[in-house]
């Protein structure tokens, strides 16, 4: 149970959506994780508490300061598409890989996969991506000449 409970929580912290549909719906643990009658209790205090929304901003910020930094040029572009285009991203991928790089990485391939977007993102992604796949490159070789 104790490992459920980790889970929960991680994914809670990761998606608001999630936090949201626990506090209109308490069944709505049940049916993801086993828990115990007293991690319910819990994790339903924790997501009714005013600092978890604080946690999970402070969780999207984290996951989004590789791409402000890698892709500065491809955010500006976007403009006012950046903020839904941000939540579908981090819903279909809800956990953040910890190298940099490869979140990067994983972010303007899934960004380009968008054909639709604002003029000059595509150009901006283009550039910045190939910035972010040769610095990629260089942290995994460095990575294998240290091993």
């Amino acid at each position: 149970m104790q490992a459920d409970f980790q889970q929960a929580l991680a994914e809670l912290t990761a998606c608001p959506e999630h936090c949201r549909a626990l506090r209109a719906d308490a069944a709505w643990l049940s049916g993801r994780y086993t828990l115990s009658p007293r991690e319910t209790r819990q994790l339903l205090a924790l997501v009714r508490h005013d600092g978890m929304a604080h946690a999970c901003t402070l969780y999207r910020m984290n996951r989004l300061a590789p791409l402000a930094i890698n892709f500065e040029a491809t955010l500006a572009a976007l403009g006012g598409e950046l903020r839904a285009l941000m939540s579908a991203y981090w819903r279909e991928h809800a956990h953040g890989h910890p190298h940099f790089f490869i979140e990067s990485q994983r972010f303007g391939r899934w960004l380009q996969a968008r054909p639709a977007l604002a003029s000059g993102v595509h150009a901006a992604l283009a550039l910045e991506l190939a910035g972010v796949e040769a610095a990629l490159a260089a942290s995994l070789q460095d990575t294998e000449a240290i091993a």
